[in-house]
């Protein structure tokens, strides 16, 4: 019902505002969600799992086609680079039972959320690792944005240089790791799926060889300011790009 009514210009704004202040006074917004086949454990306060709790979908747009390259290529395993609360994951786990799906989270309360729900529906071909993928390892700080006295599971890396005003924020410490170190695949059909808050270009350099030596697609959102670096990366190893979101920064590229 409140995926209909949020369609309503009132209601749109109403909904989110006293489902929030609603939901936190009674220490409710926490909990299992029915979303298509799935009962995904989400926060009602986290602005991408309350996307998804109101409209029971989420970037509907890059699922359709990212379902279209799976059903044509019959892709081997799925990267979810930085899968937040793991819609992604889960979509794709409860569909594809032979997809083979690593998800990559370093925001420890984010991964709990996967990992319930993983548990709760069953889904044995997921597997979880909290940690972020660069082309270096290392411990690094990272932030998540503070918002209505909750910390949002939204992160990315801390930059001591530009990150200087903080209060708005909560800092936890993370690890960085090589992709290439982590899986070495060759002759495989890889979906890759990367979200990484503008520190996309580190993670694909981490993951050179997996690219060349693979058959690869990969929705990537590119930060602001970043996409000739990462348009240009992806040209100079044979990627082309096959699909643009109308409202994110959201972008496809394949090497098929």
């Amino acid at each position: 019902m409140i995926h209909h009514l949020v369609k309503l210009p009132f209601f749109k704004r109403l909904i989110p505002s006293l489902g929030m202040k609603v939901l936190r006074l009674i220490k409710k917004n926490k909990g299992y969600y029915k979303i298509g086949n799935l009962d995904l454990y989400l926060d009602f306060l986290d602005p991408v799992d309350r996307q998804i709790i109101i409209h029971k979908k989420y970037e509907n747009d890059q699922i359709t086609v990212l379902e279209e390259q799976m059903k044509k290529y019959n892709f081997s395993y799925f990267l979810d680079i930085g899968s937040n609360c793991g819609y992604y994951s889960c979509y794709f786990g409860e569909r594809f039972k032979n997809l083979k799906i690593l998800a990559f989270e370093p925001n420890t309360l984010a991964l709990k959320k996967l990992s319930k729900s993983v548990r709760k529906n069953s889904l044995k071909n997921i597997k979880l690792y909290n940690f972020a993928l660069s082309d270096s390892k290392k411990k690094v700080k990272m932030k998540s944005m503070i918002k209505h006295n909750y910390a949002h599971t939204n992160s990315s890396i801390f930059d001591p240089i530009t990150d200087l005003d903080l209060k708005d924020y909560k800092i936890f410490n993370a690890i960085t790791k090589i992709g290439d170190d982590i899986i070495n695949f060759k002759y495989k059909s890889l979906l890759f799926k990367i979200d990484v808050e503008g520190f996309e270009i580190h993670t694909l350099r981490g993951f050179i060889k997996n690219l060349n030596q693979n058959k690869c697609t990969i929705l990537i959102e590119i930060s602001d300011g970043q996409f000739d670096i990462v348009n240009n990366f992806m040209k100079k190893n044979n990627f082309k790009q096959i699909f643009k979101s109308q409202i994110r920064w959201d972008y496809i590229y394949t090497n098929f």
